[in-house]
Order: C-alpha cells, then structure tokens, then sequence
C-alpha cells in the first residue's frame, strides 16, 4: 500500500468514532515510518544476499553455530567458513566463505586455485561434508 493509500485511509477513519483510538494511532505510525522502514528492509535484503542471517556488528560475517563454550550447546555466533588447500603439508590455497556449511564452498575453492595456478589441484581429499 502506498504513503497516499495510507494517507486516504487516516483521513476515512479520522471521521469515524467507532474506530478504536490505538488502531488510529498504530495507522498514524505506519505513516509516519512506513518510507524508512521499507529502506532499512530492502537494505537489510541486499545485505543479506542467499544467506540466511548477517551479523549487524560485521555484516559479512554469518551466525554459525561453535561448539567452543563451555556447555556444548553450540551457540551461534558470528562467523566465517574458512576452506585450506595444503601441498606436502604447505599452504597452497585458502578462501573465506560467509555460509556455514562445505557443500557450497569445494567448487568456488577449486576455482580460485585454478586462478592462482593455471590447472586443477591433480589430487583431491575431502570428508563427507562436501559431498552432502
């Protein structure tokens, strides 16, 4: 509903008695915030992308249950997925990925492995995570 939609219809129900005080009140402060708030949803969305939570202290960061506390209970927190390509015990490779799970990080891995050196890695192990 459009400002002039809702515009028309404080004006309608100005004139009306029956119509409860709160509900005239709640209509006036969409009114009055209904520009800002949709900016601030459709920033949040942009901000947001395909995942499904950001953090508002680090938006790039994702809520990501850690199993560091000390009750086991995998809080969520704010955090990264960081993926490492190792040669001969050497770190070859790594990318930070915002989504908490490896199904979607093996590919964009291997692609900029390829980037940094010209060919594929010519051997590949992985748990069962990436396979999911």
């Amino acid at each position: 509903m459009a400002i002039a939609g809702l515009d028309k219809l404080n004006a309608v129900l100005a004139d009306k008695p029956s119509v409860n005080k709160k509900v005239k009140a709640k209509l006036r402060y969409v009114t009055k915030k209904y520009l800002e708030k949709i900016a601030e949803y459709e920033r949040k969305e942009q901000v947001l992308g395909e995942r499904n939570s950001f953090s508002k202290t680090d938006p790039d960061a994702t809520f990501m249950r850690m199993k560091e506390d000390h009750m086991n209970n995998g809080q969520l927190k704010p955090g990264y997925n960081v993926q490492i390509s190792t040669s001969n015990q050497f770190i070859v490779n790594y990318t930070i990925h915002p989504n908490p799970t490896d199904t979607r990080t093996l590919s964009a891995h291997l692609a900029q492995h390829q980037d940094s050196y010209g060919k594929a890695p010519a051997s590949l192990t992985a748990d069962a995570g990436y396979g999911s």
